[in-house]
């Protein structure tokens, strides 16, 4: 059985969240969710089912530059639904891949794949 149960969120990077959360409300019907002040603007819309989008209003340089945040959880990334977040820790440690905690309070940690690809592990009961 996989550690991994299921998706958590997705988060996408925007010019304006205000104006993209108008356009997923208006679209698709989605919630607006509590989000904790992360120091940068964003929106979490609801997706059902414990699952969210999260918009992220934060600079898009590194796109057009290749250079990636320090932390996965300024970037395009998904996140995933896990059990134990201590058990990937050692994992990860163990591996040698560098990782950051989330700045939310949640337990949940960021990681990059070998291509940067930002992931995240989200610790769910």
């Amino acid at each position: 059985m996989s550690a991994v149960f299921g998706m958590d969120h997705i988060s996408l990077l925007v010019q304006d969240a205000d104006k993209a959360a108008t356009f997923y409300q208006n679209i698709l019907g989605l919630a607006i969710l509590e989000r904790p002040d992360l120091g940068f603007p964003g929106v979490w819309l609801d997706l059902g089912e414990g699952q969210s989008l999260h918009l992220l209003q934060v600079s898009r340089e590194h796109v057009l530059n290749d250079r990636l945040p320090e932390h996965g959880g300024r970037d395009f990334h998904f996140a995933l639904r896990i059990k134990d977040l201590e058990t990937f820790v050692a994992k990860l440690e163990q591996a040698g891949v560098a990782y950051t905690k989330s700045r939310s309070g949640r337990k949940a940690l960021f990681f990059r794949d070998l291509d940067g690809n930002a992931i995240e592990l989200t610790e769910v009961d």
